[in-house]
């Protein structure tokens, strides 16, 4: 009963909060004016209520959209790019939540050409797939945290070598800065002997709390499952969530259903006649060091040795 009479006290704060934000966006005239209920309760979500840091990070999410709009805004899940990227790439998060409250999501390679790969598609795609899930959650429960898991199987130095550093930059970015998740774990499944060169690249872009939340596992070890329950991967991994191919086919409908939504610029973009309070300082601050580790990655890339 006690329990019971928390949650309702919480959801009545959600409502409370969410209203509270709903008028601070009608001030606010460079943000979306139809910004989903929804959408609202997951960013308030992530910052556990906290309105203040809500506001800033809208301000921040909506400023990056924008200022890479060729990642966020000028998408189209049905377009040639997605759809080869889909082919080639399973991005699919799994059903249910672990004991913990946490939401599992899915990526690998399932078609192993690396002439196939196209890196900034499949970031593309990845925020596709995330704004879709965030604009459909209607379960009523949300997850409190989100561990993606990432299986390297078939990926190798010819697909590190198609790396887009400018869009790596501004994934890390958002997603470490942005992103309206909590992360609590990343997995990284079947790591390859030459991961040392995939952390040469990836690894300055990671901010080193972050790093620490990444787990990396051998090939068919059975050290994952310390971590989430083997039953909630899909049958190919010995769970019991279902076929992979099935699971992706549901987004890839989703993504279908949700095109519109996608596609439309007055979900995502901003007044261009008005400015971000803190985006664009935060931005300016970061510049100088992202360019250092771009340089020093780049030449990385230019020293493998692919046979």
């Amino acid at each position: 009963m006690v329990h019971k009479n928390q949650e309702k006290d919480e959801d009545q704060l959600m409502v409370q909060r969410v209203l509270e934000l709903q008028d601070w966006i009608k001030q606010q005239s460079q943000l979306p004016p139809n910004i989903s209920c929804m959408l609202l309760r997951r960013f308030l979500h992530t910052t556990r209520g906290d309105l203040a840091a809500t506001q800033r990070l809208m301000e921040h999410n909506y400023g990056l959209r924008n200022k890479h709009a060729q990642i966020f805004i000028e998408r189209d899940p049905l377009d040639a790019s997605s759809q080869q990227l889909l082919q080639v790439a399973d991005l699919v998060p799994l059903p249910g939540l672990t004991p913990e409250n946490n939401k599992l999501l899915f990526y690998r390679l399932i078609d192993f050409d690396a002439d196939k790969f196209n890196f900034t598609a499949g970031i593309k795609v990845f925020f596709m797939v995330a704004d879709c899930r965030f604009a459909t959650e209607n379960d009523g429960r949300m997850s409190d945290g989100e561990i993606p898991i990432f299986d390297m199987a078939g990926y190798t130095l010819r697909h590190l070598t198609k790396t887009v550093l400018s869009s790596l930059r501004v994934y890390m970015k958002f997603v470490q800065e942005a992103h309206p998740v909590r992360l609590k774990e990343v997995h990284v499944l079947n790591c390859p002997s030459y991961l040392d060169k995939v952390l040469t690249v990836v690894k300055p872009f990671i901010k080193s709390e972050v790093f620490k939340l990444i787990h990396f596992h051998l090939p068919n070890a059975e050290t994952p499952f310390k971590h989430f329950p083997r039953s909630m991967l899909p049958e190919e991994y010995g769970g019991q969530a279902g076929k992979m191919s099935e699971l992706k086919q549901q987004w890839m409908q989703l993504l279908k259903e949700q095109r519109d939504y996608l596609m439309d610029g007055q979900n995502w973009q901003l007044n261009k006649a008005k400015k971000l309070s803190n985006s664009s300082s935060s931005n300016r601050r970061s510049s100088t060091s992202s360019t250092s580790h771009a340089a020093s990655v780049a030449q990385s890339l230019k020293n493998l040795e692919i046979d």
